[in-house]
């Protein structure tokens, strides 16, 4: 499994992050795309392959699971379904 942020530099994102790396299982590979960071355009090809069209986005194994900051229902579901996976 391979879970991966698309975020910017600002609170909410900060915020997303957290939470995600709080609810993610021991091995979870993670991968945080900063849209500063992306210098040869190759986080822009990725966000438009998976569909990606705003920030904070979390993409599961190439499959958005979440635009925005989750909230509880959310993370308890984010939560549910990374435990799953590795259950």
């Amino acid at each position: 499994m391979k879970v991966e942020l698309f975020r910017a530099d600002c609170r909410l994102c900060d915020r997303t992050e957290r939470i995600v790396r709080h609810i993610l299982p021991p091995g979870v590979e993670f991968e945080v795309h900063r849209a500063e960071e992306c210098r040869d355009g190759s986080c822009c090809r990725l966000a438009e392959r998976y569909g990606v069209r705003a920030v904070p986005t979390l993409v599961v194994d190439g499959r958005i699971v979440q635009v925005g900051l989750p909230d509880e229902a959310a993370v308890n579901r984010l939560e549910a379904m990374l435990r799953q996976a590795f259950a």
